[in-house]
């Protein structure tokens, strides 16, 4: 699902027009204290996410990987410079510090390279997996996670990322489309989501320290604004070849930027009527 952006439709341009308005009405109201602050909160992660939905990536699942692994590299570069003890929340069960972003990415890669495996063999051989669920999520800070970060630990940890990331790209790319659209008894994702979900994860993992949004709700919500719009804005001027396609984390699917703003539109009316 491409994009051709370079000459904005009519819809397009006036989702933009319907997105300022919002904008500007919503941060009114949230600097008057007129709005519901945890809907708004709300409505800040929601359009983080989507954030993250438009920045157009290749709808094969390798190439998706790839991209996004490619998108977090730069933004993983600059972890050592963060107060490695200062924890930045996306909401009430994500909080990072750089150690902290570093031991999501590396987990949630092993354990879905894991899961990839056991799941080929299920498939393949009858053979259901084994629970190892072993790692701690992001509501769960270590005490590890809080140490500082030199250039030299940074080395280190991300030779093992990108060494556990080639490996789910080397294998997703030799699965044939049947493989990757199977979905596990009882299971409600195909392999093709996860991985898909995968991808995404990882941009997210990487977003917020490096986002460094304010706490103060109303200046949080003009922040994503800015950098929303300004996305917008860059998805017009790509090039023809960089037009890809635009996932949909929440909604695991490939999307239009259209729907993207309609999205956002819904849910800042939303609030604005409560």
């Amino acid at each position: 699902m491409s994009f051709p952006l370079s000459s904005p439709s009519t819809e397009y341009i006036e989702l933009l027009k319907q997105l300022a308005t919002s904008r500007d009405t919503l941060l009114q109201r949230a600097n008057a204290e007129t709005v519901d602050r945890h809907m708004l909160a709300n409505v800040i992660e929601l359009k983080s996410r989507l954030l993250l939905s438009l920045y157009p990536m290749p709808e094969n699942v390798a190439g998706h990987i790839r991209a996004a692994h490619a998108y977090t590299q730069v933004r993983l570069q600059r972890l050592p410079q963060y107060d490695p003890v200062r924890e930045v929340f996306a909401d009430d069960e994500h909080s990072y510090t750089p150690r902290k972003v570093l031991r999501r990415i590396l987990d949630h890669a092993l354990d879905h390279l894991n899961q990839l495996e056991q799941w080929l063999n299920w498939q393949q051989k009858g053979i259901e997996p084994r629970p190892t669920n072993g790692w701690a999520s992001s509501a769960v800070t270590l005490d590890e996670d809080l140490l500082p970060l030199t250039a030299k630990d940074l080395d280190a940890w991300l030779w093992r990322i990108d060494l556990v990331v080639e490996m789910l790209i080397q294998r997703t790319e030799n699965l044939s489309l049947q493989q990757l659209d199977w979905i596990p008894q009882d299971e409600g994702w195909s392999i093709k989501q996860t991985l898909h979900h995968l991808a995404a994860a990882e941009m997210f993992y990487a977003f917020w320290l490096d986002a460094d949004l304010p706490e103060h709700l109303p200046s949080r919500y003009l922040a994503v604004s800015q950098m929303f719009d300004q996305q917008l804005q860059t998805l017009i001027s790509l090039p023809d070849n960089e037009k890809k396609a635009l996932y949909d984390a929440n909604e695991m699917r490939f999307t239009t930027p259209e729907a993207i703003i309609q999205k956002v539109l819904l849910a800042e009316s939303q609030l604005l009527r409560g």
